[in-house]
């Protein structure tokens, strides 16, 4: 008789839930395993909406709660942080003994998890390894998650490469398309009337949305002048933009602080929301008439719903985009523009017929998938990763 696994999935906060949701419901439906959702990072943060309720009203049970959420966002603080996180996983790694565990993406909360579950001998799933995010730590942080990790879900080809180009086996890394198509595919959109009852505004109208997150890279100082001048230039159109929370980063709440004051003196242009939810920013995103920011949803879902997206700064350079990505530096004239370009009639003709290059809708199957083919079982053999030499990259 096959045992049972038991398998934890750690969510850090709303962007990678967002993601994690297909996953997480196709591994709570399924015989093969005996699920454990454990939620930490912002999730349990008051000022980013406690967005652990989404989770909850999704209806998925989380099992257990790791606080490491600082009160400031300094360099010093979380790093507080994250000496907490790997004391309070190694607990909640001693209690429910998982057979694998599995992380999405780049959040600096992920070293509070995996570093105790390498200690503990506990097999990692990694998702969305190989990309690159140049202006930000993140890159550390997923690139070191990657060596952590027994097993890698890429995104796409380009990505999977640069996994093994790290000395990863090929046979342990698996192309599989972004959880956050599957989203888009599955979640019924609300109606413009459900939209504007959640968000007091009328998409019939352009809305713009917004969400810009630290460039952790850049000095604290900068973020102030950088968000200036996207709100500044929102301003000098016929637009009224939604604003979601910026990241725990740090100058996350400098970012924060700075679009309340434009929001205050400017109520009819500016919306802002702690947290949509995944309904209703997919929802929002099918609505809208143009993105704005530097969110990786601009970058990885923003092509299934044909948005112009006006991508700004580093945060996601590196990372693959689609024809209907604008990219523009911080400068307020150069913003400008490619909002112009953005909302011009040419712009949008041209990417009516563009297809998403981050998959079909199918990945949280494939992953399934794939882990039903794993014998999680052989931890001696898991654990034992060894080193692919450069010169087999190209047999992938």
């Amino acid at each position: 008789m096959q045992k049972i696994l038991r398998t934890a999935i750690i969510t850090t906060g709303r962007a990678d839930y967002g993601l994690l949701r297909p996953l997480i419901k196709k591994i709570d439906n399924s015989d093969n395993y005996e699920l454990f959702v454990i939620a930490t990072g912002s999730h349990l943060s008051q000022i980013h909406g406690m967005t652990i309720h989404e989770i909850e009203k999704d209806g998925f049970d989380v099992h257990y709660k790791v606080e490491i959420t600082q009160k400031k966002d300094s360099e010093h603080d979380i790093c507080n942080a994250i000496s907490i996180g790997i004391e309070q996983f190694s607990n909640v790694y001693n209690l429910i003994k998982p057979d694998f565990i599995i992380v999405l993406g780049d959040r600096y909360e992920l070293w509070s998890v995996c570093i105790p579950a390498v200690i503990h001998k506990i097999p990692i799933v990694h998702l969305h390894g190989g990309e690159i995010t140049s202006g930000l730590i993140d890159d550390s942080v997923r690139h070191s998650i990657t060596k952590m990790a027994s097993y890698h879900f890429a995104s796409i080809n380009d990505y999977a490469k640069r996994i093994i180009q790290m000395g990863e086996d090929r046979r342990r890394v698996f192309v599989v398309g972004a959880l956050g198509i599957d989203n888009i595919k599955s979640i019924d959109f609300m109606s413009y009337q459900e939209l504007y009852d959640f968000t007091g505004l009328n998409f019939h109208n352009p809305i713009a949305l917004m969400t810009f997150h630290p460039v952790t890279l850049d000095e604290r100082k900068l973020a102030v002048k950088q968000v200036q001048s996207i709100l500044n230039s929102l301003l000098k159109f016929n637009l009224t933009t939604l604003i979601t929370m910026p990241n725990s980063d740090p100058a996350g709440i400098i970012i924060y602080k700075e679009i309340t004051k434009y929001m205050n003196k400017n109520p009819l242009c500016f919306r802002f929301m702690e947290s949509l939810g995944q309904k209703a920013y997919i929802s929002a995103m099918n609505y809208a008439t143009l993105m704005i920011g530097n969110s990786s949803s601009g970058i990885i879902e923003s092509a299934s719903f044909k948005i112009p997206v006006v991508n700004i700064g580093d945060r996601q350079t590196g990372r693959i985009a689609p024809p209907n990505v604008i990219n523009s530096t911080y400068a307020e004239n150069d913003i400008y523009a490619a909002i112009k370009l953005a909302l011009s009639s040419h712009f949008k003709k041209s990417i009516s017929n563009i297809n998403n290059p981050y998959g079909n809708g199918s990945t949280a199957q494939k992953i399934e998938k794939h882990l039903n083919s794993i014998d999680f079982i052989k931890k001696d053999v898991i654990l034992k990763k060894g080193f692919m030499d450069l010169e087999f990259i190209d047999k992938l």
